[in-house]
């Protein structure tokens, strides 16, 4: 069977491929779709009524409340939309890590095409900016299946390369993108956490939905390390040796201190926290994520 996508593997589609992704609020969008919008239309579920204007087609008069009332109102409907999700993935050097069968930037791959395929199925639109010290490459949204092999084909093409600058990255993509969207930041969150609070309250300014996927190796949380080992830095850092037994408390501490302060942040900016183990089948994570939020959605 040819392969049409790198980054979409048939196994994790039919464990997933039932499931949607329905936005935890109203949504603004263009096409007649299955969510809920804002804006007030004449179609789908009514929603309340509105004085008569001139200029108003009379056929959406409310004639009953005309008899009570004796004056004109018209009856108002909550319109359906599409949904729009945007990717925001990272591809700067740390990506490429990797202590198993598959680096931090793969694993984040096929984890954004099989958000883009689910989003796609549903008639959804979806976009991707790729960045590393900056926005790298953009597919604005679309609801076509093609985008699942556009965006698969970009990033296969994309060598994780420079530092991490997502702060001022993600001010950019807000610039890119509309308004009230859901935006999934895909990310090792490798950063100093002012940086990424600056990039997630101006998305929040704008109203979106945030949702992080935090990425990390199993050697990146357990340190499983024995004897002298030397660390080779990834973006710029410099090569350390040091006695890895010796350091890993401290390292773990810090780990620890650094994860929770992402949490922090994304408390702070109402962004959704969810972290991403490279050692964790990738059917699992999406499952259990998407269960999740099917079940908050339907409380």
């Amino acid at each position: 069977m040819k392969v049409l996508a790198k980054y979409l593997n048939p196994r994790v589609i039919s464990r997933v491929g039932a499931y949607g992704i329905d936005p935890k609020g109203i949504v603004e969008g263009n096409i007649a779709g299955a969510h809920k919008s804002p804006f007030h239309g004449f179609s789908v579920e009514f929603a309340g009524h509105r004085e008569y204007m001139p200029g108003d087609d009379p056929k959406h008069i409310d004639w009953n409340v005309y008899y009570k009332r004796d004056k004109y109102f018209c009856k108002q409907y909550e319109a359906e939309t599409n949904l729009i999700s945007q990717i925001f993935l990272d591809a700067s050097e740390s990506m490429r890590f990797q202590s198993g069968d598959l680096s931090k930037l793969d694993y984040a791959a096929y984890l954004a095409v099989s958000l883009t395929y689910l989003v796609t199925s549903a008639r959804d639109s979806v976009g991707i900016g790729v960045f590393n010290d900056k926005i790298v490459d953009y597919l604005p949204p679309s609801n076509s299946m093609q985008a699942v092999y556009k965006i698969s084909e970009l990033i296969e093409k994309r060598e994780p390369a420079k530092k991490t600058a997502m702060g001022t990255s993600l001010m950019d993509f807000a610039q890119r993108i509309g308004r009230r969207q859901i935006v999934v930041v895909i990310s090792d969150c490798l950063l100093e956490p002012d940086e990424l609070n600056d990039g997630l309250s101006r998305l929040r300014y704008d109203h979106h939905e945030l949702v992080l996927f935090h990425v990390a190796d199993p050697m990146e949380l357990d340190f499983d390390l024995k004897g002298m080992v030397k660390f080779k830095g990834m973006e710029n850092k410099g090569d350390i040796k040091l006695d890895a037994q010796r350091v890993r408390k401290a390292y773990k501490e810090k780990f620890k201190a650094h994860k929770r302060s992402i949490m922090e942040v994304c408390e702070k900016n109402r962004c959704e926290y969810v972290p991403a183990n490279t050692g964790l089948p990738l059917e699992e994570l999406l499952m259990s994520y998407l269960s999740s939020r099917m079940t908050h959605i339907n409380r």
